[in-house]
């Protein structure tokens, strides 16, 4: 039996989304949170997927079907490390991804992050965590995608406001009346973002994620971010990101911090006391993580 394990990180929410060049986008916000998928190929025939993994059953028979990948056996997955979902952590992207990319680590072939994220999109709305940095994408059309750059160095403190997001219904609604409104905001912001990015300066990535998060907040409600901007200015952050279909915010902060994860998370629990999961954790790029039995 041949066996690859595929990590692909999770996300706190995003660092941006909304209309550049009248495409809705998103630039997602990877984090040090791993979903792992092992893909494994004995003799036989056929394709096993745990149940509750349909949407990643789904990516690999598009796969397969269209020759993209071949595979001279009975493929099973299996799910080692996994997201929470309905939050905005990125779990089916990071599902899908993990087993696009196992599959084609035991076929041989070299997928590419485009050609990945194309299928994924065949599934569903995908967030850009495909490529080896932080990227732009067409999340719902895949019409548009740029690698925009490595990650800055940042923490990220993960707030939850608990409950969960239905992203299927979320992704349904017509909002192009509101959309068009905020254009010039979202050119704006994204602008910022990608300048921030190409001079690696997290400060203005930073404030840039605040820009978008506070456009955001008139599509999807986020009652707390007025008062994690106020925890972040209290700790001397960057800005603030939101999951703009999901229920966490990330406040951005120097990487610093992290040796002192006690007392970041103690302020937080001063500044949020009825927050459901509060963690510390690291920005880090896209892309794959492989390893091969």
């Amino acid at each position: 039996m041949s066996r690859a394990t595929v990590a692909f990180p999770g996300t706190c929410g995003e660092l941006f989304q909304g209309t550049v060049d009248g495409v809705l986008c998103l630039v997602s916000c990877p984090i040090d949170m791993m979903s792992r998928i092992e893909v494994s190929c004995a003799d036989g025939a056929g394709l096993s997927v745990p149940s509750a993994m349909s949407k990643t059953r789904r990516a690999l028979e598009i796969a397969l079907a269209d020759g993209r990948v071949r595979v001279d056996g009975r493929v099973a997955v299996r799910r080692v490390e996994s997201l929470p979902e309905g939050k905005g952590y990125a779990s089916s992207t990071a599902d899908i991804l993990g087993a696009l990319y196992g599959l084609a680590r035991l076929s041989g072939a070299e997928l590419e992050p485009g050609e990945a994220t194309r299928i994924a999109l065949e599934v569903e709305p995908t967030d850009s965590i495909a490529w080896p940095g932080l990227a732009l994408l067409d999340h719902r059309g895949g019409r548009r995608s740029e690698l925009l750059g490595a990650p800055p160095p940042m923490a990220v403190l993960v707030i939850d406001e608990g409950g969960s997001v239905d992203t299927e219904e979320f992704n349904r609604a017509d909002r192009a009346e509101i959309l068009s409104s905020q254009a010039r905001t979202h050119e704006e912001a994204f602008s910022a973002l990608a300048d921030g990015l190409r001079r690696g300066d997290p400060a203005a990535v930073g404030e840039a994620a605040t820009e978008s998060a506070k456009a955001c907040g008139l599509i999807l409600a986020k009652p707390w971010l007025d008062r994690c901007l106020s925890l972040c200015r209290s700790l001397g952050g960057y800005g603030v990101c939101t999951a703009h279909s999901g229920t966490l915010y990330g406040v951005l902060l120097p990487v610093s911090l992290l040796v002192d994860r006690a007392a970041v998370l103690e302020a937080a629990r001063r500044h949020l006391p009825e927050a459901a999961g509060l963690s510390l954790h690291t920005l880090v790029p896209g892309g794959p993580r492989f390893g091969v039995d």
